[in-house]
């Protein structure tokens, strides 16, 4: 909606520079012209205009992304592991990663294995030096917002349980590389929310049209000892 009333403004000051020849059209138009460079571009390297704004919408489906929770090359864990932070810490530290350069790259380094499930989605798992991580997909909201349940222990003897909700979009980054400026596409997952359920959890977790089922752990000291139902 701002590019359209700031074209209809940048074709309103033509007219009424072309109808009446003053100082206050060419200001308008100047004001409308840095308002267009404000909102799409962001810098001139040499010959080369470049924009950070995001063009692409939420992916939400995800059989034609090429790193998916469900198929195909799976989202490593220790991403997911980053976004969900230290037990031993509180609020958020990591907010986003760019899967496209993470997925395989030696911060995240770790063996990757899945198992199918008879009751959902398949669940990716993991290790490295003792350690191990686990995800389950659950769904994807009407808005766009995908649920993932996360196992995650640190060598002792707590599994830490989460639901983890985050976005994933298309997103551009400027390289400057050798004297080259250029820029690139990224694949970024963002963390939005995530639901606590404490340690050892094994409650029933599931997401159907809209609503986030879980089920209540009498078995273990856990966080979500009375069921929840929510609405996503």
């Amino acid at each position: 909606m701002y590019k359209v009333i700031n074209f209809l403004a940048f074709v309103g000051c033509i007219v009424w520079l072309l109808l009446e020849p003053s100082p206050e059209p060419v200001v308008v138009l100047l004001l409308s012209v840095a308002g267009f460079f404000r909102d799409d571009i962001h810098g001139v390297i040499g010959k080369n205009i470049f924009s950070l704004t995001p063009k692409t919408r939420l992916i939400r489906n995800l059989k034609s992304a090429k790193y998916s929770f469900v198929d195909s090359e799976f989202i490593n864990p220790r991403i997911l592991e980053d976004l969900v932070g230290w037990a031993s810490d509180s609020g958020n530290q990591v907010i986003s990663i760019n899967i496209a350069d993470s997925n395989c790259s030696n911060r995240y380094f770790c063996d990757v294995s899945h198992e199918r499930l008879d009751n959902g989605y398949p669940r990716v798992t993991s290790s490295y030096d003792g350690e191990w991580f686990s995800y389950q997909y659950l769904g994807v909201s009407f808005s766009g917002i995908h649920l993932v349940r996360t196992w995650s222990n640190g060598g002792g003897s707590g599994v830490f349980c989460d639901v983890l909700m985050v976005t994933l979009c298309s997103d551009s980054v400027l390289d400057y590389r050798e004297e080259k400026s250029m820029k690139n596409d990224r694949y970024v997952v963002k963390m939005v929310g995530l639901i606590p359920l404490g340690d050892k959890f094994e409650g029933r977790v599931s997401y159907k049209m809209g609503l986030l089922n879980i089920q209540t752990d009498d078995a273990n000291k856990s966080l979500a000892r009375k069921r929840m139902m929510l609405v996503i």
